[in-house]
């Protein structure tokens, strides 16, 4: 295999995340989610927002650090490493999600997106999504409940991000175990955004 095509993400590998504490430097071993894990843990974490007047809000996301406590006891591989407590598990799980959108290039039929994850940048080339597509990801991606004392809770479905995902991809580059759901997530909402015409495509009325 060129240097070129040679995978920069594999799943299946074994990470090693450092951290580092008040005690020195520690090093977890963790295996990578899986996507129902990932779905899981994204259905659990409730984003609260709440409207304090005059345009300001408050944005909290409540017993997160307990979510992700959670699922890095899951991950653990190294019985006997350093002990973690809830805010180095979200350290953790925040460096297990990482994947950035370096650049989204239009191209005929859809859209190539550009994504740095741990390891290096991967290639996602997407079809362009209908409008119905896009109302029906945005219906099923998010819920929106109204609470009480001017607030609103947020949460996400992943899974709906995973389904549109198959539905246009069309090609990728630089996996050796296939596209964790967080990275399909958000090459999917890349091409969702690239998609939506722009106030220079907006006619007069």
């Amino acid at each position: 295999m060129s240097e070129e095509t040679k995978p920069v993400f594999n799943a299946a590998n074994q990470f090693e995340i450092h951290l580092r504490s008040a005690q020195g430097s520690k090093t977890v071993k963790v295996r990578f989610p899986t996507d129902e894990e990932w779905i899981e843990r994204q259905r659990r974490r409730k984003v609260i927002i709440k409207y304090l007047g005059r345009g300001v809000s408050e944005t909290t996301v409540p017993n997160s650090e307990e979510t992700d406590a959670a699922l890095v006891a899951k991950l653990r591989l190294d019985e006997d490493g350093p002990e973690v407590d809830p805010f180095e598990a979200s350290r953790i799980v925040e460096q297990l999600s990482q994947a950035e959108v370096d650049e989204t290039i239009r191209e005929a039929g859809g859209f190539r997106v550009l994504l740095r994850v741990p390891g290096g940048t991967t290639v996602h080339v997407l079809g362009m999504p209908s409008e119905r597509d896009v109302i029906q990801f945005r219906r099923a991606f998010a819920r929106i409940l109204d609470l009480p004392h001017n607030r609103q809770e947020i949460s996400t479905n992943l899974r709906a991000a995973g389904e549109l995902y198959q539905k246009l991809c069309q090609q990728t580059e630089g996996y050796a175990d296939g596209v964790p759901i967080v990275h399909q997530a958000v090459a999917v909402n890349a091409v969702i955004e690239a998609s939506q015409p722009g106030p220079e495509d907006t006619g007069n009325f």
